[in-house]
């Protein structure tokens, strides 16, 4: 049994690591909302990851080698401003928000994992 949460928080700590990397993408988009000629970028995971963790269920092993995140720059010739920076603050904010909660979400999962380790490990 606590092998399975350890392993599970191992999973948990690589998504929670993958979302920090796309909150410091998202920050620094929104740092550079007025630099000409700026062009957002964006952290892609999140289909690695689902496809690490569907081989892992039937192999039985998590290889997330695979599912490293990607920081890629998005629309290049997409520009709605005539200094050709193509960040929305609101899409970023918005982005950051999101992010923000799955990252609470799964750091409260850790911690309920933890709490369980410690009830068998002490029984309180």
């Amino acid at each position: 049994m606590l092998g399975n949460i350890f392993a599970h928080n191992d999973i948990l700590s690589f998504a929670l690591n993958a979302y920090i990397v796309r909150n410091d993408v998202i920050q620094h988009n929104i740092a550079n909302v007025d630099t000409p000629g700026f062009k957002k970028k964006a952290v892609e995971f999140e289909k690695a990851f689902a496809e690490a963790i569907e081989h892992s269920k039937r192999t039985g092993t998590a290889d997330l080698t695979k599912a490293i995140p990607k920081i890629r720059a998005t629309h290049q010739n997409y520009s709605y401003r005539l200094d050709g920076n193509n960040v929305d603050i609101d899409v970023e904010m918005a982005e950051l928000y999101k992010n923000t909660v799955k990252y609470d979400v799964l750091s409260n999962s850790v911690i309920n994992n933890y709490r369980k380790i410690n009830l068998v490990a002490t029984g309180r």
